[in-house]
């Protein structure tokens, strides 16, 4: 598969942290999230962070006052701010002293913020030492890429932790009406809940012969999610109302109702290992330039052992021109450096126009 490869990298020079680089990505010696390579990604933020620091002090001041309050509570971010030069051995004390404390209080280590229950996406390292690494890497990994994406702007900090600040709250409406905007497919809605009380929309929830998803208008990763059965969980408007009025999770929080889609039938030996379902989602990252949108990233998330690809257990990075998984996505995260790659030269026809 190199031909395809040497071609998207030549096309994509005007991008070189982009596709290209993770598709000449090599593993070091020692493997994906070796003790070796969390020490190298620890340095690679560690010197991001520097060179912020050397280059837009004040805007970096302004930023980590802004987001250590936020994430930390206001006197503990105003002290984090105060000892700015030293950011990063002050969030590896934190993280650190989380973890001495689940250890010592035999706490579940799980935080509930990256799902209800353990995923694959955020699994630390399996070698101790590099889990340590791992547990001062990701926080100034998050703190400085937040600074990179969008400096000391107010709103987009707020928007790390919740979703509905500032004037546009981007929540699943939001998204629904820029996807409505320009025409794109999307499944049907059906109905909304307001935090109380369920409402048709459109059709209503009653109609058709699709199953039902109902998701928090501001969650991700599938955090409070519902299927309602058609015929099992509800028959009528009222029983999916008395539902989400009887969890917890719903109480005062909007939510969407729609139909579940479901993959195409036949289309398990395309994007599924054996043994596997069809579920599966195009992962695609880009970047407008002035020359226009370029693809920075495009993977195919797969391997799901229940209804949603946040279950993936397997990712591939995609080919564009030749529509071809061309490598496993190893680098991605720990869950995913020692994965099985039976699918790599598998086409995934519609890739590209995808993109």
């Amino acid at each position: 598969h190199r031909g395809p490869l040497v071609c998207l990298a030549v096309q994509m020079r005007a991008v070189p942290w982009g596709f290209n680089a993770q598709l000449e990505a090599r593993p070091p010696a020692a493997g994906w999230y070796s003790t070796a390579d969390m020490l190298s990604r620890l340095a690679l933020a560690t010197a991001l962070f520097c060179y912020c620091l050397a280059t837009q002090p004040l805007r970096l001041a302004r930023f980590a006052l802004q987001y250590n309050r936020l994430w930390h509570g206001g006197f503990t971010g105003t002290a984090m701010t105060l000892l700015l030069p030293v950011t990063p051995a002050v969030l590896a004390a934190i993280a650190w002293g989380e973890r001495l404390k689940q250890f010592v209080m035999r706490e579940d280590g799980w935080d509930p913020r990256f799902g209800e229950e353990p995923c694959i996406w955020y699994q630390p390292p399996p070698s101790k030492a590099a889990a340590i690494i791992y547990d001062a890497f990701r926080p100034l990994a998050d703190w400085v890429a937040a600074f990179v994406l969008f400096g000391d702007n107010p709103v987009a900090i707020d928007h790390t932790i919740r979703n509905t600040a500032g004037p546009t709250p981007c929540t699943k409406e939001y998204w629904y009406g820029l996807l409505d905007s320009v025409g794109a497919r999307r499944p049907l809605q059906l109905g909304s809940w307001d935090g109380a009380a369920l409402r048709d929309v459109g059709r209503g929830v009653e109609s058709g012969g699709c199953d039902l998803v109902c998701k928090i208008s501001d969650s991700y990763l599938g955090i409070g999610d519902i299927v309602f059965k058609r015929g099992v969980d509800f028959a009528t408007h009222g029983d999916i109302e008395a539902a989400l009025r009887a969890d917890a999770r719903y109480a005062g929080r909007p939510a969407v109702l729609c139909e579940m889609v479901q993959p195409c039938a036949g289309l398990e030996a395309s994007v599924s290992s054996d043994g596997h379902s069809a579920v599966h989602s195009l992962d695609i990252v880009t970047l407008r330039t002035r020359e226009g949108a370029k693809v920075l990233s495009l993977v195919l998330w797969t391997d799901c052992p229940s209804w949603t690809s946040h279950s993936a257990t397997a990712g591939y990075l995609v080919d564009i021109e030749s529509e071809t998984l061309v490598a496993p996505a190893a680098w991605y995260a720990p869950g995913f450096c020692s994965m099985a790659a039976p699918l790599v030269g598998q086409r995934v026809p519609g890739a590209r126009e995808a993109c």
